[in-house]
């Protein structure tokens, strides 16, 4: 058996000799991040968290047992099987990534231009928290390399997935300078708690979010392939199977009301952070970066009105 990834069982991280006795029945009922190749087929994590795209056999999606749990020991329990000596996490000051960087106690790394939003916050944050924090100052030079890199790796290109996949580059390079290779991050809480300002005048909130979290595997297709061209890659405690199931067990109102967004995981973060971070609003990570600022003012300075036209004009066959 071949494993690319992590694999558990009932909060028990499984080793080598747990999966090669294990029949395929059991292992396709297993949690992780993970691709494992057995003689006859491919196991895959059940949201494909783990990268690759598995050929020549039968691909089994594995569908994982877990226990009934209160949303804060879910979202401890999927934070603690995810620590590895290998592994940071990606902070921005937000509840998201600060949520998860408290409760791991790794290195943390961030990015973004000199005096962005995102840098001060995660210095800020990092310092309230007694976490390292190891950060990368990033300027117009670099990010209009780094747009010809990218515009050739991610599979879907539209001016909001370039500004992410721009951020997330240099996210990755820090990682991989700093000798890691899994990332923690925050990403698919606000699918699942409801963080987006639409969200706010939802007519059918579960609806919405139910298909938003759908549409994560575009967004991990295209992060996957970013951290891939520098050899490490995304882990999500929000996307564990038992935070997915503890985040359908709340109403729409302990979830959303009105501006307030993100309740009932900002009530369990609440219990780890100051106040001011646990009830922080939402900055998108392009935004708080400076990336996308950045990226105008590069359109404009190559005589487009904005990304979008920058892109066509690179690559007119992209868009």
């Amino acid at each position: 058996m071949q494993l690319t990834g992590w694999m558990e069982e009932n909060g028990r991280l499984l080793d080598r000799a747990d999966i090669e006795i294990f029949a395929v029945s059991r292992l396709a009922e297993c949690g992780g991040e993970f691709i494992l190749e057995t003689d006859d087929a491919f196991i895959r994590d059940k949201y494909h968290i783990m990268p690759g795209t598995p050929e020549g056999k039968q691909v089994i999606t594995a569908e994982p047992h877990v226990p009934d749990m209160p949303l804060g020991e879910a979202i401890r329990a999927a934070v603690q099987l995810r620590i590895a000596g290998d592994a940071v996490t990606t902070l921005s000051g937000g509840v998201d990534s600060s949520l998860v960087a408290v409760l791991a106690g790794l290195p943390c790394i961030a990015v973004g231009l000199a005096g962005s939003h995102d840098l001060a916050a995660a210095e800020k944050t990092a310092e309230i928290l007694g976490l390292p924090l190891t950060i990368k100052e990033i300027g117009r030079d670099d990010i209009r390399a780094a747009l010809d890199d990218v515009l050739t790796i991610i599979p879907r290109i539209t001016p909001l997935d370039v500004e992410i996949a721009i951020t997330g580059y240099f996210i990755a390079e820090l990682a991989k300078e700093t000798k890691a290779t899994r990332i923690l991050t925050g990403q698919a809480a606000d699918e699942l708690f409801g963080g987006y300002a639409r969200y706010g005048r939802s007519t059918d909130l579960r609806s919405d979010l139910a298909a938003d979290f759908t549409g994560l595997v575009l967004q991990r297709e295209r992060d996957a392939a970013v951290a891939s061209r520098f050899g490490v890659w995304y882990s999500i405690p929000f996307m564990d199977e038992r935070v997915v199931c503890a985040s359908r067990k709340f109403s729409t109102e302990d979830l959303v009301k009105g501006d307030l967004r993100k309740i009932a995981l900002r009530s369990v973060a609440a219990e780890y952070l100051p106040e001011e971070i646990a009830w922080k609003p939402k900055k998108a990570m392009q935004y708080g970066s400076g990336v996308s600022a950045a990226l105008t003012r590069i359109a404009k300075s190559e005589g487009c009105k904005g990304c979008g036209e920058l892109i066509q004009k690179l690559y007119p066959d992209k868009i």
